[in-house]
């Protein structure tokens, strides 16, 4: 078939508008693992993390999940104090898909963080629920299989942030 002149048009219209006119998705169960870099004020450490969600809003516009995760905070030192703590999490994922294969998102919830700080004259156990922030970006690399980096800041005493990439699988 010759492309002519007049359909030159069409097809660029159908490729511009194709990946909008999709109809909304449904619901969907996800999980995701990864590995993180985790920086706090005693040092930084590599470790994992993970994550169980549910996708209740998937248009082409924009997603909606819920999300509960466990991240790995490490056990990190210097010479004044060591860290050693994790975080279990709950929360929310906003994404905006920017076309169909690649993603931005951001999520934040509470944090249940339980860990020590050891200094030279004390000790510190306990465990302490505080929020959490983070973004990320996506790219799509099989219908169901993601591949992603994120960052995410936990705040309070622990005052960690992480940084990683991971794959997550939509069921």
């Amino acid at each position: 078939m010759i492309i002519t002149k007049k359909l030159i048009p069409a097809l660029l219209s159908l490729c511009i508008f194709l990946p909008f006119s999709a109809p909304a998705m449904s619901d969907g169960l996800y999980i995701g693992a990864g590995v993180y870099r985790s920086d706090n004020d005693a040092g930084d450490d590599t470790t994992g993390g993970g994550a169980l969600g549910y996708t209740f809003i998937d248009t082409n516009i924009i997603m909606l999940s819920v999300e509960g995760g466990y991240y790995d905070f490490g056990k990190t030192s210097n010479n004044s104090q060591s860290i050693e703590a994790d975080a279990l999490t709950v929360g929310g994922v906003v994404a905006l898909p920017l076309g169909p294969f690649f993603e931005l998102y951001a999520k934040g919830g509470i944090a249940r963080i339980d860990g020590e700080i050891r200094s030279t004259n004390s000790l510190e156990k306990g465990n302490e629920d505080e929020f959490y922030v983070g973004g990320g970006a996506s790219i799509d690399i099989l219908d169901t299989i993601d591949i992603y980096a994120e960052y995410i800041a936990f705040d309070g005493d622990f005052d960690t942030n992480i940084a990683g990439v991971g794959i997550k699988i939509s069921f």
